[in-house]
């Protein structure tokens, strides 16, 4: 029996410039992990919709509803950018691989894929 598609949301504001890069990188982890999914490329234009889709700035990745570097209590939903930790502790606009990856096997762990 096949298992479902893994659901993916991008999220992003347009005026952030990580996008092209970000969006390129969860592909190409998809791409390696060779598990079904499906990427929602939504776009985030109001601080209203940010608020509706709870999201903490640019991009946003959700694997299986889950962000992949969830916020705080604290976070607020506005139109901003968004930074991500490297697992150096260096700061960087673009998610790192490693968190993608994480996030996505374990979607797919709990959907009883293999990996």
């Amino acid at each position: 029996m096949a298992t479902q598609p893994v659901p993916i949301e991008f999220l992003y504001e347009p005026d952030c410039s990580s996008r092209d890069v970000s969006l390129a990188r969860l592909r190409e982890v998809v791409a390696e992990e060779g598990g079904a999914a499906t990427i929602e490329v939504i776009r985030v234009d109001t601080d209203e919709d940010a608020v509706a889709r709870q999201f903490t700035g640019s991009p946003t990745i959700r694997i299986a509803g889950r962000d992949i570097d969830p916020p705080d209590e604290t976070a607020r939903y506005v139109l901003t950018c968004r930074a991500y930790r490297l697992p150096d502790g260096r700061i960087t606009p673009f998610p790192p691989k490693e968190l993608i990856r994480a996030a996505l096997r374990d979607a797919m762990a709990a959907q009883g894929g293999t990996r």
